[in-house]
């Protein structure tokens, strides 16, 4: 029997690059998600999107980050694990749960494809493990939903949020009103844009910083 090396040669490559993805995958699980390899936690500064189910980090950059502008970013990190608990003592079903993830993805996607000064940059874009989600934007101070005193997901409220809501005093009024006089042209943005967001509400609006 003759041997056909092409053939060989495809066959090698295909089993090649299903070990690599293999591989790519035993180690994102036991990792988690790009970013956090990527970016090192430092603290909660607050929660954000629906629900206010995304926990956002500041995070200092690993040098396997990709090069950015910023010295320190903002993680959004999503635990499935949390959401599928939280799903099962509300007695919803695993379709409601999916239907929520899908709802997530679409969001970071037009996120991902919109630029305005009053729409949040995207540093690094979503990506997820079986146990998590997680994607990068520019350093964020809180959601405007965690400053009027919703604080839900953040176990650890920081001070700059417990002082805020008993008293506003952080971030400065000036930036706040910098934020604010951007915040109609940014929403003309995405209502006029086909990838407009679906939702506008406090838990969909975040303070850079």
């Amino acid at each position: 029997m003759s041997l056909n090396m092409k053939s060989l040669t495809q066959a090698l490559a295909k089993t090649a690059a299903v070990i690599e993805k293999t591989v790519q995958t035993t180690v994102q699980e036991v990792t988690g998600p790009r970013p956090l390899q990527d970016y090192e936690l430092l603290h909660q500064i607050g929660s954000g999107g629906p629900g206010l189910a995304w926990k956002l980090y500041a995070a200092r950059p690993r040098p396997s980050a990709p090069s950015t502008q910023y010295p320190v970013v903002c993680v959004w990190l999503l635990d499935k694990r949390a959401l599928s608990e939280a799903r099962t003592r509300a007695g919803l079903t695993r379709a409601t749960e999916d239907g929520f993830l899908d709802v997530i993805r679409a969001d970071a996607s037009r996120l991902l494809r919109i630029r305005h000064p009053g729409v949040v940059h995207v540093v690094q874009a979503l990506d997820e493990s079986k146990n998590a989600m997680a994607m990068v934007t520019e350093p964020l101070f809180a959601s405007v939903a965690n400053t009027i005193g919703q604080l839900d997901n953040i176990p650890k409220v920081p001070a700059e949020l417990k002082g805020m809501v008993r008293k506003p005093r952080a971030p400065s009024l000036v930036f706040l009103l910098i934020f604010l006089s951007q915040l109609p042209s940014a929403r003309a943005l995405l209502f006029a844009n086909p990838l407009r967001h679906p939702i506008q509400s406090p838990t969909h609006d975040h303070i850079p910083l």
